[in-house]
């Protein structure tokens, strides 16, 4: 029973962070841990998760407990590995599969590299430009945005292969959003860059980490909740500040 203890903490271990490192909720890595448990007659099944980090103890026979503790560094948006987490617990509670394998497939997942999209720029290019024609923005706005909306996903790119902090990110891409845009405009003698900078800046806001927080907060994981929703307002804060930055830049200089 102790060998399979260790397994089965591994197992556990390694379904919540792969979870909680790719954009899921506490509440389903909790889940998650508690489904595997069960399936191996575990009675006692204590998990406390957060989004820097979770806290497991098990009792297999009701006396000795066995206890994980894991920080939680990075964190990214890839809901493809926390399905493919969800597929191994759902085998596992089915013993369709053994601990070993139950181990090898989640460390397959948790090794996987994000699978590169051809036209991933094209994408955020597309998605910028149309959030410019929502705003009533026309077809000169439209061009801008798309150029922007490009470029700022090619920058944000690098920046996660750098494994800098999103604020940093933000912050940058936000000055770049309002430089293309009041440049456009001026040297155009056209347009509206308040437009082209609300556009392009829509689709980089943490939507899911503010989803997240409220789902978080209404099913009573407060700490959960509040650092989810402080998370997501710094990440507004920092792109608002980066753009704010260049507004500021250029009515010193009497651009605008």
């Amino acid at each position: 029973m102790e060998i399979i203890s260790a397994k089965l903490l591994k197992i556990i271990k390694l379904s919540a962070q792969i979870i909680l490192e790719n954009g899921g909720e506490t509440y389903r890595a909790e889940e998650t841990i508690k489904f595997i448990c069960k399936a191996y007659d575990i009675k006692e099944i204590e998990a406390i998760a957060t989004p820097t980090g979770f806290y497991i103890t098990i009792s297999s026979d009701g006396n000795e407990n066995s206890t994980v503790v894991k920080r939680i560094r990075k964190r990214t948006i890839n809901l493809q590995k926390i399905a493919d987490v969800n597929n191994v617990s759902r085998q596992i509670a089915l013993h369709a599969i053994n601990l070993d394998e139950a181990l090898e497939e989640l460390e397959k997942i948790e090794n996987d590299k994000p699978h590169e999209y051809k036209y991933t720029q094209l994408y955020g290019g597309i998605s910028s430009a149309f959030f410019v024609v929502l705003f009533g923005g026309g077809i000169f706005e439209f061009v801008v945005a798309l150029f922007t909306g490009i470029l700022i996903t090619q920058i944000t790119k690098h920046f996660v292969n750098l494994h800098s902090y999103q604020f940093f990110s933000s912050i940058v891409s936000g000055t770049i959003i309002a430089a293309i845009a009041i440049i456009a405009t001026s040297a155009a003698k056209t347009g509206n860059y308040n437009q082209i900078i609300v556009g392009s800046i829509m689709p980089l806001l943490p939507g899911l980490s503010m989803t997240n927080a409220i789902r978080d907060t209404i099913r009573g994981d407060l700490i959960s909740g509040m650092a989810r929703g402080a998370e997501a307002l710094l990440v507004a804060a920092s792109l608002a500040a980066g753009a704010g930055v260049f507004i500021y830049f250029a009515y010193s200089l009497g651009i605008l």
